[in-house]
């Protein structure tokens, strides 16, 4: 007997086949029936989908719910979109593997990424953070990478110099133990630091590593405005010369100056994918990015570690100020989108709870001070646990991104501050109401596609991301005519509605938008 039937279901499967009528069958959480309900056998529980579309379970492949999950493992803000599997340890900042030397100034340093940590960090391997995460008992399915930053923190600290052969070789053997130990690949961050210090040749030399363990190469590029073409290029010579599979991650183009050139990048792409190098692309559905506010400090600075950065914040503000007019050797946000398109996302103290939602503009002229200067402040004060968002893409090019065969659908949303990025709340959903539902770029099977199977396959989730028998019960039931976010930039913390049912491992966890209290994820490992 079935544990439960869902019949009257469009099935989306998850394969960009077109949908068809069917009933999907589910026992010990895993679905063992798809065809006809007149063939099903019987069920404990029956579940009339009315007609709406019934699809695998969405995967959030570049997630920031790293500390979040512990305050919230009912995951209300991504299980609310239909999200049923999130994937941590992005842009080289993961919280695992550390040492107990590092972790408070680990802490301090990705704040502005992933809050202030409140639940004590009890791990120190890889291994031990994903037993942390099955402890929490959360509501989704977790898997993350090892981040390249992070594994280098381990071994060399913050140091802005090239590895010795001794510590490169500690750095490898790192990676292979984090994939050994479930890892499903490795993530860079190469504008943040420590990644950032990381030439071509030592990220080869570790992503070799991983490739032989079909790990991923998740890669936020060096540069993703006035320099894009050299960073691409720098990721194909990586993935030609490893054979690591890679992932561009947030594929887009930062500056009005930059706009336009989607398609140019994206034949790069083609061409080297024609070569035979697997290489594809993540997106989320907007034209703002978000981050660490930190990321506005010439990252030279950063190199001192936390305590060393936030001294220069103070002593040598003229320098650093002097610094950030300068666009050599990095990724220097306030020059390409300017000041007025960079907003507060989050802070971490109530007294500046207000300056969420300012742009770096209206936050100076607050102040009294000049925008780099109320920025800096602003950093001092909250010990970098700061989050920007910046509007700096054009819309045109994010389309052209969505209609890339290998593109994936992210989040990638900061979860901490009453105004985070939209995203956040939202991602999956606008996906199919904007880009699907009301500009038909692209049909709902293709789009479904890049939200379940496609990142998937890159994760190596074998048993997720399409309905078919034998994988696991991870599935969204949504009505395609009226799903859509509701949220806006100002007022991000609001849920997405026509969501009928999200189930994990066939229980149902959201019931008509409304949390049911169950919490049947666990990490993915193998």
């Amino acid at each position: 007997m079935l544990d439960l039937l869902i019949t009257n279901a469009r099935l989306v499967d998850g394969t960009g086949n077109p949908w068809r009528r069917a009933a999907v069958g589910v026992r010990d959480g895993r679905i063992v029936f798809v065809g006809g309900a007149h063939d099903a056998p019987e069920a404990v529980r029956t579940l009339d989908a009315g007609g709406h579309v019934l699809c695998p379970g969405f995967i959030d492949s570049h997630s920031h719910s790293d500390l979040r999950i512990f305050d919230d493992p009912a995951a209300s803000i991504k299980i609310m979109q239909g999200i049923t599997t999130e994937n941590l340890g992005l842009d080289s900042l993961s919280v695992a593997p550390v040492s107990d030397e590092h972790k408070e100034s680990w802490a301090t340093h990705i704040s502005g990424l992933d809050g202030i940590a409140k639940h004590p960090w009890n791990w120190n391997s890889f291994a031990s953070w994903l037993d942390v995460l099955d402890g929490v008992n959360p509501s989704v399915n977790l898997s993350s990478y090892a981040g390249l930053g992070t594994i280098r923190l381990h071994v060399m600290g913050m140091e802005d110099r090239p590895p010795t052969p001794d510590e490169l070789e500690r750095m490898k053997e790192l990676v292979a133990r984090c994939m050994e130990e479930g890892a499903r690949g490795v993530s860079a961050g190469l504008i943040y630091t420590p990644n950032k210090y990381q030439s071509t040749e030592e990220l080869k030399a570790l992503c070799a590593v991983a490739a032989r363990y079909d790990g991923l190469l998740d890669v936020h590029m060096r540069n993703e405005a006035d320099h894009m073409a050299e960073a691409l290029d720098e990721v194909i010579d990586i993935a030609r010369s490893t054979g690591i599979r890679v992932l561009v991650t947030h594929f887009k183009l930062r500056g009005r100056r930059n706009w336009g050139n989607a398609r140019r990048h994206l034949d790069v792409i083609d061409r080297a994918r024609a070569e035979g190098l697997d290489i594809g692309i993540a997106q989320y559905p907007y034209t703002a990015n978000s981050t660490l506010m930190a990321v506005v400090v010439p990252p030279w600075y950063h190199s001192r570690g936390p305590e060393g950065l936030l001294r220069a914040l103070v002593e040598e503000r003229e320098q650093v100020k002097a610094d950030m007019l300068t666009v050599d050797g990095w990724e220097n946000f306030s020059q390409v989108m300017g000041w007025d398109n960079i907003y507060v996302s989050s802070v971490a103290s109530e007294k500046n709870r207000w300056c969420e939602g300012l742009s770096a503009v209206e936050l100076g002229e607050r102040r009294g001070v000049s925008p780099a200067d109320a920025v800096l402040d602003l950093l001092v004060e909250e010990r970098l646990a700061v989050g920007l968002l910046g509007h700096g893409m054009c819309e045109e090019d994010v389309m052209e991104g969505m209609k890339h065969e290998t593109m994936c659908l992210i989040t990638d949303g900061l979860l901490s501050g009453s105004r985070p990025h939209p995203r956040t709340y939202a991602a999956f959903p606008r996906f199919l109401a904007r880009y699907v539902r009301e500009k038909k770029l692209l049909s709902l099977e293709e789009a479904v596609r890049k939200m379940t199977s496609s990142s998937a396959q890159k994760l190596r989730l074998r048993r997720k991301g399409l309905i078919l028998e034998g994988y696991d019960a991870d599935m969204v039931i949504f009505d395609p005519d009226t799903i859509a976010d509701v949220n806006t930039f100002e007022n991000p913390c609001v849920p997405p509605v026509g969501i009928d049912y999200v189930l994990v491992d066939g229980r149902i966890v959201v019931h008509h938008g409304v949390h049911t209290g169950e919490r049947p994820g666990r990490t993915v490992r193998d």
